[in-house]
């Protein structure tokens, strides 16, 4: 049984403002996924003897790891009408963990718990993007004390080392203020620093050796490494129905650059940057940097447990570049970057690599084989 304890609970500032959209959203998230069960879960759906109760116990795959699977690529407890047959027929209350808490996102470290929302959420990436005029880039928190009752995150229990990490996120967040920031070259500068700093914290903390690291950019990435990122199982067929927005997507980077060599790739995605940079309809390098720092602000505090400063870099950075590449795919392809525009980028990117840790580690490989 899970304590309800009181505590300090932080909550990035346009969290509030969500409310699922149901059948209207325009990338729905009971499509291209399985959906995983909480033994509670699990439980009361055996107990449930109504007609919706039995058809979630046919729909449950697994045991170790249950789950809702995919049928017709939907989850199975999906109505013609778009609606959910759990919520319809008992409440919110009978949903999953999963989906009741999704696209809300929460580490509990103990002495306080901080809030945000999951981009790969269509909606959660429309209001983070609208945050952007708000103070602080609307990536401030609000802090007040309140009972929690969902488990805490891990099983570390070092203050000190907590203390470090929030020293460091703070000392991370200030080195990427916008004033601090003119350009790409200014925002690669700092994305190196960053990395070769969480590289010496963590060697520090694991005691180990792992000597320096090769001077690569980090942003915009080549085209070299671009295309081993994209050569990897990160783009299949089978997106074509799991996720057609993303494949689509990948299929106009392919339809890009696949005639040009080596060199007329990288001066055509040059080419790319440079409308991007200078054009007065596209986000510019602020509100790049401010997705690289909401990156690095979700999944920080997991070094609590895992100790992999340097990870924690590198995958923001992975993040940026390829967001920041489909976003040059659509200019190319003549649509504008609106927020609706970018909002699905985002959406469909994160889908496929923030929950999908082999997707992700693949993509992380290709670029430590290049500096590390």
């Amino acid at each position: 049984m899970i304590a309800v304890m009181k505590t300090t609970i932080r909550t990035i500032l346009f969290y509030d403002r969500f409310s699922c959209l149901g059948k209207k959203c325009p990338l729905n998230c009971c499509h291209g996924w399985r959906i995983p069960l909480d033994d509670d879960s699990v439980r009361r759906f055996r107990r449930e003897k109504s007609p919706v109760g039995l058809r979630a116990r046919i729909a449950i795959l697994g045991t170790r790891q249950p789950a809702f699977g995919r049928w017709h690529l939907n989850c199975p407890m999906l109505d013609p009408d778009g609606y959910c047959s759990l919520q319809k027929a008992r409440g919110e209350k009978f949903l999953p963990d999963t989906c009741r808490i999704y696209p809300r996102d929460w580490a509990n470290l103990g002495i306080f718990v901080e809030r945000t929302l999951d981009l790969s959420c269509i909606h959660a990436a429309t209001l983070y993007l609208q945050a952007a005029g708000d103070p602080e880039g609307g990536l401030a928190f609000r802090e007040e004390t309140g009972l929690w009752e969902l488990p805490r995150a891990g099983d570390n229990d070092d203050p000190e080392f907590l203390q470090r990490l929030m020293e460091r996120r703070e000392e991370m967040l200030m080195s990427l203020s916008p004033e601090r920031i003119p350009d790409a070259d200014a925002l690669d500068e700092v994305i190196f620093q960053l990395a070769d700093d969480g590289r010496r914290e963590q060697d520090r903390c694991l005691k180990l050796s792992t000597g320096g690291m090769k001077r690569i950019r980090l942003f915009p990435f080549s085209i070299m490494l671009l295309n081993e990122m994209m050569s990897t199982f990160f783009y299949e067929d089978g997106l074509k129905w799991t996720e057609p927005r993303l494949y689509r997507m990948c299929r106009e980077y392919y339809r890009a650059f696949d005639p040009l060599t080596e060199i007329e790739g990288q001066r055509k995605l040059k080419e790319l940057q440079e409308r991007y940079f200078a054009g007065p309809d596209t986000p510019g390098i602020r509100d790049l940097t401010r997705y690289f720092t909401y990156c690095l602000i979700r999944r920080h505090y997991e070094t609590y447990e895992d100790y992999s400063f340097l990870r924690r870099i590198e995958e923001a950075a992975v993040h940026l570049n390829m967001v920041f590449l489909f976003e040059l795919l659509a200019l190319n392809a003549g649509r504008k970057l609106t927020v609706e525009e970018r909002a699905g980028i985002i959406a469909c990117y994160e889908k496929r690599t923030w929950h999908n840790e082999d997707v992700l580690g693949v993509l992380i490989k290709q670029l430590n084989g290049r500096f590390v």
